[in-house]
This record gives structure tokens, C-alpha cells and sequence, in this order.
């Protein structure tokens, strides 16, 4: 069975929780002004209008299984790469934040992580996160480092990208050096915490690895914590509002006032071209 906060100081441990509770807080009052402005319908066609907050909660919590959006049908038609990517982040994410939340039911409700439950668990986070790791560090190589042409790159791409993948390298470190110390059974069944494990316990005595825990595990929250904050006040917030924009592409492509196949890129073209064209035939004074 798992032992949570192992190696943690009770009072980092409260200190964990305080900021727990403030980034939820934070990303709860983030998205709900978000929501709030959604709502008015602010856009040309005014289709979010009078839905309402909750409304739209409930629309991206049920379009987030669509096909549009959890398998990444339209990207994967643009690029096999980016939707592989995408794909490996956003199920590997879900993943991780379902076992967070299994992990705190485990310690404060029902203590159901025993035997084969924990090892299938632990071995499905593992692959969750590698997931996540590969999928973070393909796109920061392709945003930054082959830089294709026609990528459009900001600083935000570069900040939440570097969080989640530091967040996940860091929660590795912190699995690795737990197995490192207590070699627990059925380790292999953490392939990758114990890939990390072997090789601190290679180059670290017990101590050092307690303090390496200690530390990490502290380096992690924060960086998960700091991505969890900023989400909302980032473009990423449409790992969420892609589910309403797939609604709305949905019902627009029934009515027919847009084809099936329209690309929001090459809409945007196609608009600053005829913008740029206006001006050039425009009669001078």
C-alpha cells in the first residue's frame, strides 16, 4: 500500500495544503471570470449568450469525450505528430489528476490502494506521466529548437510548457528517490520511477537521497501548483474552451454556413488577405 507524504515534514505538509487551496481557488475565480465573459456572447455571432457559467461548465465537461476533442480528430488531419503529442499530453494530464484525486481519497476517506490495485495504479501513472514528459518535451524541441517556419511562438508556449514538463520530470525524481530508499516490491511495475531510482541510488547514500526526496518533492508541488494557477490566464485556457468552440463549429457546419473541413487558421488568412486587399485597391485622395 502506498505511504502518503513519506519523508515530508508535518509542517510542509500543511504548507502543501494551504497552497492547494489557494490554487484552486485562483484557477476557480480565473475560469469563472472567463466563463462570465463567454456568456455575454461578446463574439460577432453573439451564439454563447445568455448560457450562463454553469451552462458552459457543463458543455466543456461533455464535449471534452467528443471525438473533436479527446482524440484530436481535426489536428490529427492537419498533423499525425502534433496530434500524437497533443493526444499524449491531454490523456496523460487527465490521468495524473485522476490519481491525485484517487491518492486523496486513499488518504482521507477509503483506503482502497492495496496490492494489485496500487501496483496497477502506480504502473498506469508511470506511463501517464512518460506520457506527458515525451509529449512536453517534443513540443518545446519543435517550438524553439527545428522551428518550423509557419509556427507561430509566443512566451506563454514556452512558460506552461516548461512547467508541466519540469513538474513531471521533478515528480519522477521524487518517485526515484523513494524507490531508491525504500525499495519497495514490485518496483518494476514503476518502470520509470524505477529507471530514476536506479540511478540516484548509484550516485547518492541514503542520506542524501532523503534530503534529494525532500526537496524535489517540494520543487514538484510548487511547479504543478504555479501550472494549475496560471492555466486560466493563459491561451492554454482553451484546453477548456476547445470544447465550446467544437460545439459551436459543430452547429454551424449542420447549418451549413461553414464546411466540415474549415480550418480556423486558414479562415484568419484568408480574412487578413482580404483586408490587405481593400487597402491596395482603396482610391487615394
Amino acid at each position: 500500500m502506498v505511504e502518503e507524504f513519506w519523508n515530508i515534514p508535518h509542517g510542509v505538509v500543511n504548507g502543501f495544503y494551504l497552497l492547494a487551496g489557494a490554487t484552486i481557488v485562483i484557477f476557480v475565480l480565473g475560469f469563472w471570470d472567463k466563463l462570465r465573459l463567454w456568456s455575454q456572447g461578446m463574439d460577432a455571432d453573439q451564439e454563447l449568450k445568455g448560457m450562463g457559467p454553469l451552462a458552459l461548465i457543463w458543455l466543456s465537461i461533455t464535449k471534452f469525450f467528443s471525438s473533436d476533442c479527446f482524440v484530436a480528430k481535426r489536428l490529427f488531419r492537419r498533423s499525425t505528430i502534433r496530434g500524437v503529442m497533443l493526444v499524449g499530453i491531454m490523456w496523460g494530464m487527465l490521468a495524473l489528476f485522476l490519481g491525485t484525486t484517487g491518492r486523496t481519497i486513499n488518504y482521507w476517506f477509503v483506503p482502497w490502494l492495496k496490492g494489485g490495485i496500487w501496483y496497477l495504479f502506480s504502473f498506469i501513472l508511470d506511463i501517464a506521466g512518460l506520457a506527458v514528459l515525451v509529449g512536453c518535451g517534443f513540443g518545446l524541441y519543435r517550438k524553439y529548437i527545428s522551428k518550423p517556419e509557419r509556427m507561430v511562438k509566443s512566451t506563454q508556449d514556452g512558460v506552461l510548457l516548461g512547467l508541466l514538463f519540469l513538474a513531471t520530470l521533478t515528480g519522477f525524481l521524487v518517485e526515484g528517490a523513494r524507490i531508491a530508499v525504500l525499495n519497495p516490491p514490485a518496483a518494476d511495475l514503476s518502470p520509470v520511477g524505477l529507471a530514476f531510482g536506479v540511478i540516484t541510488r548509484s550516485l547518492l547514500g541514503r542520506e542524501a537521497l532523503l534530503s534529494v526526496h525532500l526537496g524535489f518533492w517540494v520543487i514538484h508541488f510548487l511547479l504543478a501548483f504555479s501550472f494549475i494557477a496560471y492555466v486560466p490566464f493563459s491561451k492554454y485556457e482553451h484546453m477548456f474552451a476547445s470544447q465550446i468552440s467544437g460545439f459551436l463549429f459543430e452547429e454551424k457546419s449542420k447549418k451549413r454556413e461553414i464546411p466540415k473541413d474549415w480550418v480556423y487558421q486558414d479562415e484568419i488568412l484568408r480574412r487578413k488577405q482580404e483586408r490587405q486587399n481593400s487597402v491596395d485597391v482603396k482610391p487615394s485622395a
